[in-house]
């Protein structure tokens, strides 16, 4: 049964009042609508969803996008810090510092140098040498120390000595490669500008050639003034 409007809804002053039974009814009329015809309604009784599982999983699979590990940005770092290093200057305090070896000068092979400063200089070599090793004795610092110390320092130096060598050739290889190729494409270029230029000349030739043949004939044919 239909409820009676009031005469404010009449009037149009307010809005109907809407039962539960009439949007229960709207619910029921908005889903038939969506509802499609039996004919375009695909038959599943047969499919075999067990064996169609793979394809839809594949389908709906999301892509996922390779994420760095840590490790792998960390090492990703390390090359490129290596590559800096390669072809940054370095001081040579900065290698000795690289190379671990002590900045402390009593206990490095420049502690000689600090004692041969100390004595006169108008002194034989031989004299000076002695005069060095008894302080180094006195002063209880091992001649062998020092020694091992100039090893490793001269060992460091030419490690970074030759790998400065080694980036070098690399670069110089790298640069030359390039060159060749660059080399290569201007020779090309200047080929395809030959072929170019060749063209041209016979195109005009064979261009002014037929132009030629009809001014010819039109000063041929035309009445004499």
């Amino acid at each position: 049964m239909v409820p009676k409007k009031s005469i404010f809804e009449k009037l149009g002053l307010i809005e109907p009042k809407i039962t539960d039974t009439e949007e229960e009814n709207k619910v029921i009329e908005t889903q038939t609508e969506n509802i499609p015809d039996p004919e375009h309604v695909p038959d599943l009784r047969n499919l075999d969803f067990e064996e169609q599982k793979p394809k839809f999983q594949e389908m709906t699979k999301v892509k996922e996008e390779p994420v760095s590990t840590p490790n792998e940005i960390s090492d990703k770092l390390d090359l490129i810090i290596g590559a800096y290093e390669k072809n940054k200057m370095l001081t040579i305090d900065e290698i000795y510092r690289n190379a671990h070896l002590d900045s402390e000068v009593k206990k490095t092979i420049f502690m000689t140098d600090v004692y041969l400063k100390a004595i006169p200089e108008n002194l034989p070599l031989d004299i000076k040498r002695e005069t060095v090793l008894n302080i180094m004795k006195v002063s209880n610092i091992g001649l062998d120390d020092l020694l091992s110390d100039a090893y490793k320092r001269i060992d460091s130096l030419n490690t970074v000595l030759e790998e400065t060598v080694a980036t070098t050739q690399e670069v110089f290889d790298r640069n030359d490669a390039t060159i060749r190729e660059l080399e290569k494409r201007i020779e090309d270029l200047k080929d395809v500008n030959k072929n170019r230029k060749k063209f041209q000349e016979d195109q005009n030739t064979m261009i002014e050639y037929e132009i030629q043949k009809i001014i010819n004939l039109v000063e041929f044919v035309k009445p004499k003034k």
